[in-house]
């Protein structure tokens, strides 16, 4: 980094890449750090791929590596953009439910499964800095709301499809934000589902964030081994049948790069059809 004041995407690079060394020095999987950090594989997979982190991440995250957390913390705040409402990015939805309309009950659990399965497909997909999209983005909203989240708590999600509807194309600084409003968004949905529960979020995530990256970096080989890994075995904690099992450890074991730029993408979303057809449980 260099020696002058970093600027926000500067010092989150630097702080990614100290995490990630560290990691690497201890012979550590993404796996086995957010273990031993005690935050959730979406929290640190958010964070690698480009998310600023909250305060209470970095301090578990540096604890369990052993790293200077102060140091940690002031490029934490400098990627936050401190004095531009950091705070607020920090927990963005947190307060919005003050005084409004109490959290809707939940859907059933078979739909409210699907849900977080959509919810997770749309965040992997980057689907939700597509807002502009009207039908795309009231999907996404039902979605969060057959898994409990309240009409108070997704507002900042319309505020910020307000910007990028006035803002053509949008700039980094709006795209940011809204990476932040949905990683808050994310942050709500595994405080209300078990941890089986999330489980789907993270499957669709993955399924179809590994598709984007693959298709983004074609004809190159992007690096997904962690991703796939995780996908891999995330399968076999999830219930579905044998034959869809065994379809999605073939998708994390395709040889990158594709034949075709869009081979994985198509192939997330017709084992996405796949997942829509049967029934989810958290078993």
């Amino acid at each position: 980094m260099s020696t002058g004041n970093p600027g926000p995407e500067e010092a989150l690079v630097e702080l990614r890449r100290r995490v990630h060394e560290r990691r690497i020095n201890r012979r550590l999987t993404a796996a086995q750090l957010a273990g031993l950090a005690g935050v959730s594989r979406t929290t640190l997979y958010n964070f690698s791929n480009g998310a600023v982190p909250r305060e209470s991440t970095v301090e578990a995250l540096g604890r369990a590596l052993g790293m200077d957390v102060n140091a940690l913390h002031e490029l934490r705040r400098i990627a936050a953009g401190e004095g531009e409402g950091a705070a607020r990015a920090e927990r963005p939805l947190r307060n919005a439910v003050v005084g409004r309309p109490a959290v809707p009950a939940p859907a059933p659990a078979e739909d409210r499964l699907l849900a977080l399965f959509q919810t997770g497909s749309a965040v992997g997909s980057a689907l939700t800095l597509q807002l502009t999209a009207s039908g795309r983005f009231e999907d996404f909203l039902g979605s969060l709301r057959r898994v409990g989240l309240s009409e108070a708590e997704t507002a900042q999600l319309r505020e910020i499809r307000t910007l990028l509807e006035q803002i053509d194309p949008p700039g980094r600084d709006i795209l940011i934000a809204c990476g932040r409003v949905v990683e808050g968004v994310v942050g709500l949905v595994e405080e209300r589902t078990t941890r089986a529960e999330f489980r789907w979020f993270e499957f669709g995530k993955l399924l179809q964030g590994i598709a984007l990256f693959a298709a983004m970096a074609w004809p190159a080989a992007p690096d997904l081994d962690e991703a796939r890994t995780e996908l891999f075995y995330l399968s076999d904690a999830l219930d579905m049948p044998e034959e869809l099992r065994a379809e999605v450890k073939n998708y994390c074991r395709a040889e990158l790069p594709t034949a075709e730029q869009r081979e994985m993408l198509e192939e997330a979303e017709r084992l996405s059809r796949a997942f829509h057809a049967i029934r989810l449980t958290a078993g």
